[in-house]
């Protein structure tokens, strides 16, 4: 029975007791939402509900977007319609309090517990998320430093290759957010995935911890101090690292996408790779891009994505909050500068589980084989 035919059946139906039944009944064999076409149809049943309403990606995390209750029956609804190729997250919120969707056995780890996950039609997972071949996997060394640069006690872990080799040189990808990338991408996996498949080549990861990310990635040059003067030496006197600038990347998301970029312009002698993630260039009033624009090239290459659905990321209208067009003007003007830059735009939110789909596409960027 398709959806529409359960409301056909309800308005027939010439009892509470037949409509209650039809709708158990219908629950009992879907799960939440129905999606058909570019239809997700979302669903949820309950006698005792006074208020159901989903926030998500689309509604940018405000509770905005309310299910309709059908009289003398259980059921709650609403119909959502969304890009074919759509990968969103979601929660429910049924009497003021914020839950997963019940009926939806999909679900998502982010920063902020987890999410129900809606995937639509033509939207494709990459492989090494499905893949469930057994991989030879390297191995992960934490590590701290005391830094000069920062005051304080910096953690990292360090992502070795499958069968690392001591008497080889590697090129080196430094992540901020490194417990966000280690605990909701699983990056040591997804590397050792991609390496076993020939598609990039033996590389070490740098995942960095941050003690106050706000403070930390605002174009903070404290921070760059500490990558630059004491983490990459770090790095370099204790592993065998090629020391280029095309075999050290610098990547992060969100707001550590902004604080890679400005690593970058600020020493790129040391970092000639940048990946940004859903990257927060339009902070303060776009000081990112206007520092890029008034340098020449510097030889970086760039790699960078965004979800289409990125456009008010905290649903106040404030137009800093629109990372899709922050992408495209910072993108328009290094293509204008002469840099080489990958950019794509992906209808998804801001969210690790679009930033993990779209870490190999960035890593083969870099150094495929």
């Amino acid at each position: 029975m398709t959806f529409d035919q359960l409301l056909a059946e309800l308005e027939t139906a010439t009892s509470v007791a037949a409509k209650t039944r039809l709708v158990r009944d219908f629950a009992r064999d879907n799960s939440s939402p129905i999606i058909e076409d570019s239809r997700a149809i979302f669903f949820y049943v309950s006698e005792d509900a006074r208020e159901v309403v989903l926030e998500g990606d689309w509604t940018h995390w405000q509770p905005t977007a309310p299910l309709a209750y059908l009289p003398d029956t259980p059921l709650w609804y609403r119909v959502e319609r969304f890009p074919r190729a759509a990968r969103l997250e979601y929660r429910l919120v049924v009497n003021g309090r914020r839950r997963l969707d019940p009926r939806n056995p999909r679900t998502a780890p982010s920063g902020f517990g987890p999410h129900s996950e809606v995937v639509m039609p033509d939207y494709h997972a990459p492989s090494e998320l499905t893949d469930e071949k057994r991989i030879e996997l390297g191995s992960v060394e934490e590590h701290w430093l005391t830094s000069r640069s920062m005051h304080d006690r910096r953690t990292f872990w360090v992502c070795l290759p499958p069968q690392f080799n001591a008497h080889e040189k590697y090129a080196v990808a430094y992540f901020n957010d490194g417990d966000g990338y280690l605990n909701f991408c699983d990056l040591p996996y997804l590397m050792s995935y991609f390496i076993d498949h020939h598609q990039v080549r033996p590389f070490i990861a740098v995942l960095v911890k941050p003690n106050d990310r706000e403070k930390e990635y605002a174009r903070n040059n404290h921070y760059v101090r500490f990558l630059a003067n004491e983490l990459v030496p770090w790095i370099d006197s204790n592993y065998p690292t090629l020391t280029e600038p095309t075999a050290r990347a610098i990547i992060g998301a969100s707001i550590g996408g902004l604080m890679a970029a400005h690593a970058a312009r600020r020493r790129p002698n040391l970092f000639g790779l940048v990946g940004g993630q859903s990257g927060y260039y339009s902070y303060q009033n776009d000081a990112l891009i206007r520092d890029f624009a008034a340098a020449q090239n510097l030889g970086m290459r760039f790699h960078l994505v965004v979800g289409e659905f990125e456009t008010d990321l905290y649903g106040e209208g404030h137009p800093e909050h629109d990372f899709v067009a922050a992408q495209r003007r910072l993108v328009e003007l290094l293509r204008q500068k002469g840099y080489a830059v990958s950019s794509a735009e992906f209808p998804e939110g801001h969210q690790w589980g679009f930033w993990r789909a779209h870490i190999g596409d960035m890593l083969r960027y870099f150094w495929g084989t």
